[in-house]
């Protein structure tokens, strides 16, 4: 069985694929179709972007496609970056840039609990 893994993220594949090791199953990743559409993540929620790349990347390649979406969500910032967090500073996502944006708006603020969100779909 064939199952595409819709990212062109190294780690990220390395990851699954050591979680996807099962006898029979054959990964694949958006590097194996390169004429795969690309797929604008405009949801605003992981869920809804998880679902919208892994139907169009199921559809696109005719297989059983996983997709996910995530980011970071602190608690004192209502939950934000969330959906943005690769662009929480803006284009072109940049960690660096992220991380000084985050920093200076959580300023002096002692509680910085947050939680790394990660929604998979598979279509």
């Amino acid at each position: 069985m064939k199952l595409l893994i819709a990212t062109t993220n190294t780690h990220k594949l390395k990851e699954i694929l050591a979680i996807f090791s099962v006898e029979g199953l054959q990964l694949l990743s958006l590097r194996d179709f390169t004429d795969a559409p690309e797929v604008v993540e405009d949801g605003d929620t992981f869920d809804a972007n998880a679902r919208l790349k892994a139907s169009t990347m199921a559809i696109h390649a005719g297989i059983w496609t996983l997709a996910d979406d995530s980011g970071l969500e602190v608690d004192v910032l209502n939950g934000s970056p969330g959906v943005i967090s690769a662009r929480y500073a803006g284009e072109p996502p940049d960690d660096a840039r992220n991380n000084s944006k985050l920093l200076a708006e959580l300023g002096q603020m002692t509680n910085r609990s947050a939680r790394f969100r990660c929604v998979l779909a598979l279509s």
